[in-house]
């Protein structure tokens, strides 16, 4: 029960699951709305064909400069940096970026880090082409602004004032001066900058360059200027759609049309507002006086200028041009189409003769039958396309059997053989390119419990069945034979036509109903169970923690060891279970705690492949922190790069002593508090309850003066069932008050003592943790060890560093994670330990400047 509880818990904060969801729900919503309001899409169809020919060219050649506009948005963006890109390189970027846009949480925006390697060709770095993509979303946004504020003002000018045109002027008015007050707050370093900064570690690099003028401003300008332009395009596109259907255009109407557009495109979490936009275009060109049929014209013809049009052009991009990316691209395109074609083709009534033809030769349930799975499997087709785009086995599996069943679906309803070719199309472009799609979970990632689903449906069959056998004729009207009781179950549990069976009584709407929800969830929990490893985290048991400690004991030698059997961790075994990994997850990212431990580098090495594997499969991109300077060889002969980010204090206890004048300080500290009644203690496990209380309340005491909560990964949390078994050294008071603690904790380094949590309260007399400290050397000296590990201190500064490296710099000085051990390193220093150098692996400069947000995560459980 709390495995499941944990389960909905992080399912109901994963923010994937979300966006899934409201794009799902978009989807429907469309469907609805055309099956509320009554649409015919065979009448939209006959407007269509009577659009005006050369407004359609003319829409069409507008999108051309669209396209282009797009372009040489991206020069201009990447001229602000002094790079120079051709027109066409820069056309094409957008065009593949627009394209893959559609398949990816937050569309646009995250589409801006891929296809970088034909712009990397031309000298320019990943982290330059981020800057420049950064640019060219930000002008993005601000031009919706400059556009909408003064043409909508006009507008309200000229024409008759309603209750939509004023809410949109009004949140535009609120968006400029939102605006307006982060740019002065960016260019004055103030709350704004520190804000986004902290949110987005990576973002303050390009904030720090606008701020210090290394951004060309007329190159901004110019590139602001051009996506003005482009706005301008898209209201254009949106006017001469009316043009072309022969209707009453408005300039209003298409201006507010097309920044509700805009503004949905923006806040969309899957693909690209698919269906919102189009009720919600529809519903706003409804006020304006256009009929809902007209509207819903409209809408759909500049859906195909602006959408459309773009996408297509998109792919024949990628088919001109042999690049194996291909083979992941069209396969989920052709399925996104047939989802789409398998919605419009249900909701559309059947050619009249087509329909005869079929009705002679089968039965009219299995007709309806057929249409209501063909609209049910087109949603289900949709979303699958986003998980083929990521290589999902399980995706191709599902879009596999869907595509047959299209195929045969499409014939059955109504003998529309054009769109069974469409699935024949998609299911012979999976077949051809099933080698593309190997991100197959690991078994123990993710499992369906296919005992859970056939006891599901086997209950509710049986609770269907049976209930339809003894309800009473009164609450439907019919005396349900075993026959006639199983077919009602079947046709509620799978959403098919419930034509018959209309309840009589409330009783039975209730009982119907109650049929229809089951059936429901079922059909989602198969659909979620296929899709289950993007919501899922590895698991591992009780022996792979114990056979890990097993490992430590035979081949640790870090004081970091320790922590790579703390309960926050994930473990990856080699296949020999000879070696293994520590790490934990946090979105797409596989943080892996310092080295591999095993007997023998080759091993290390091995156990790193397989791993990088296991990544590649699942979607994981792999880090490793806190890497002593001695492994580096092995990471750059396997094609990682590194950069420092700390220094690991090491004190030698051969040689500390207390005597001398570098020490006379802390010597006076010490000589003071003995002299008032402190006195330093030592606790052997098992420690007793009663001083753990006393440890919390210091804890406590601690986090809340510096704001803090607990923190992890690197280092243990406040944990009574962890401390009991440790060794506590405390300075305390005559009175037995806990001043300050520490808590001695495993170091597999040979002859090495370290410690983990070292807390005290915020009214601790002056000098407290010198005393807790140097007594704390001086006892573990007198118990044989050699050395004390200190932990981690951030480097004290970065003489050239490029802009990634800017980012780790800036993440040590404002996360609080880092920040305490910022504020450590001085103290360390008057005990004059040795610093080693350490090191954060990574693969590509643009992981880099997310790596800093995501150890934030992973330190906070997140």
């Amino acid at each position: 029960m709390n495995k499941a509880k944990l389960y909905i818990s992080k399912l109901v904060y994963n923010k994937f699951f979300w966006q899934l969801f409201v794009a799902i729900f978009m989807i429907a919503m469309a469907v609805f709305f055309i099956r509320q309001e009554h649409i015919e899409i065979i009448k939209i169809k006959d407007q269509l064909s009577r659009s005006h020919p050369l407004y359609i060219f003319l829409g069409i050649i507008l999108t051309l400069v669209y396209i282009a506009a797009q372009g040489l948005m991206y020069v201009h963006s990447f001229k602000a940096l002094n790079k120079p890109l051709s027109l066409a390189l820069a056309t094409q970027l957008f065009l593949k970026r627009n394209l893959v846009s559609i398949f990816l949480p937050a569309g646009g925006f995250s589409s801006l880090v891929f296809f970088t390697k034909e712009i990397e060709k031309k000298g320019v770095t990943k982290s330059q082409i981020h800057l420049a993509s950064t640019l060219f979303g930000f002008c993005s946004i601000l031009s919706v602004v400059v556009v909408a504020i003064p043409v909508l003002a006009i507008a309200l000018l000229f024409t008759k004032i309603g209750t939509a045109e004023l809410l949109s002027f009004g949140f535009l008015l609120i968006l400029t001066a939102a605006f307006i007050l982060l740019i002065y707050s960016v260019s004055i370093k103030g709350r704004a900058y520190r804000w986004l900064s902290r949110i987005r570690p990576s973002l303050s690099t390009v904030l720090d360059d606008m701020v210090n003028e290394k951004i060309n401003r007329r190159q901004f300008w110019i590139t602001l200027l051009v996506s003005i332009g482009i706005e301008v395009i898209g209201i254009v596109h949106l006017y001469i759609s009316m043009l072309a259907l022969g209707l009453d255009a408005s300039w209003p109407a298409a201006i507010i049309g097309y920044i509700v557009m805009v503004i949905l495109l923006i806040a969309s979490p899957f693909l690209r507002g698919l269906g919102a936009i189009e009720v919600s275009l529809t519903f706003v060109l409804q006020q304006f006086g256009f009929s809902i049929l007209a509207a819903a014209t409209i809408t759909l013809l500049f859906r195909f200028f602006e959408f459309w049009l773009p996408l297509l052009v998109g792919l024949f991009s990628f088919i001109t041009k042999k690049d194996n990316v291909i083979l992941r691209i069209l396969p989920a395109c052709i399925i996104l189409i047939l989802g789409l074609v398998n919605i419009i083709s249900a909701i559309t009534p059947a050619i009249p003769a087509r329909l005869r033809m079929v009705k002679d030769l089968l039965p009219e349930d299995l007709i309806v039958t057929s249409n209501t799975l063909v609209l049910v499997f087109g949603l289900i087709l949709v979303i699958i396309s986003i998980f083929l785009l990521q290589g999902s086995k399980r995706a191709w599996y599902a879009a596999i059997f869907l595509a047959v069943f299209s195929f045969f679906g499409h014939l059955i309803k109504a003998a529309d053989y054009e769109e069974a070719v469409l699935a024949f199309i998609a299911g012979s472009a999976l077949l051809y390119t099933r080698k593309s799609y190997r991100l197959r979970p690991n078994a123990r990632l993710v499992a369906i419990d296919y005992m859970v689903l056939m006891y599901a449906v086997l209950v509710v069959l049986a609770y269907g069945v049976l209930g339809f056998y003894f309800i009473d004729k009164k609450h439907f009207g019919i005396d349900f034979h075993i026959m006639q009781a199983l077919k009602a179950v079947l046709q509620l549990f799978f959403l098919i036509d419930d034509h018959g069976m209309t309840p009589l009584t409330r009783f039975g709407e209730r009982f119907q109903d109650s049929i229809y929800i089951a059936g429901a969830a079922v059909i989602l929990f198969v659909v979620f169970s296929l899709l289950r490893p993007y919501f899922s985290k590895p698991y591992n048991s009780t022996e792979d923690f114990d056979l890990a400690r097993k490992l430590l004991d035979k081949y640790g030698a870090s004081a970091l060891d320790y922590f790579k059997v703390y309960p926050d961790k994930f473990l990856f075994f080699n296949a020999t279970k000879t070696a293994f990994i520590s790490f934990k997850l946090t979105r797409h990212f596989a943080i892996v705690l310092e080295d591999p431990v095993a007997e023998t580098e080759v091993e290390r090495t091995a156990v790193m492949v397989s791993f990088e594997d296991f990544c590649g499969q699942n979607g994981f991109i792999s880090a490793y922190y806190r890497v002593p300077e001695q492994s580096l060889g092995m990471y750059t002969a396997m094609g990682y790069k590194h950069i420092p980010i700390g220094e690991e204090a090491v004190l030698n206890l051969t040689t500390f002593t207390l005597d001398g004048g570098k020490m006379k300080t802390t010597r006076s500290a010490i000589s003071r508090l003995t002299a008032e009644g402190y006195c330093l203690k030592v606790y052997k496990e098992p420690i007793k309850e009663g001083l753990l209380q006393k440890l919390e309340r210091v804890s406590d005491n601690w986090l809340d003066a510096l704001n803090q909560k607990e923190v992890a990964f690197t280092q243990g949390v406040f944990d009574t069932s962890i401390l009991k078994t440790q060794t506590i050294i405390t300075v305390e008071d005559g009175e037995e008050k806990v001043y300050a603690f520490l808590n001695l904790i495993p170091d597999y380094a040979a002859g090495e003592a370290t410690y983990d949590l070292i807390r005290k309260v915020c009214d601790a007399p002056n000098g407290v943790l010198d005393m807790l400290l140097a007594k704390t050397f001086i006892y573990l000296k007198e118990e044989g060890y050699t050395a004390v590990n200190m932990g981690l201190a951030p480097l004290s500064g970065m003489d050239k560093v490029n802009i990634t490296q800017k980012t780790i710099k800036y993440a040590y000085e404002n996360f609080k994670m880092f920040g305490q051990f910022k504020g450590l390193r001085k103290y360390k220093e008057k005990f004059y330990p040795n610093w080693n150098k350490k090191y954060l692996i990574y693969s590509h400069n643009y992981h880099l400047l997310q790596v800093p947000s995501a150890l934030k995560r992973v330190s906070e459980g997140k």
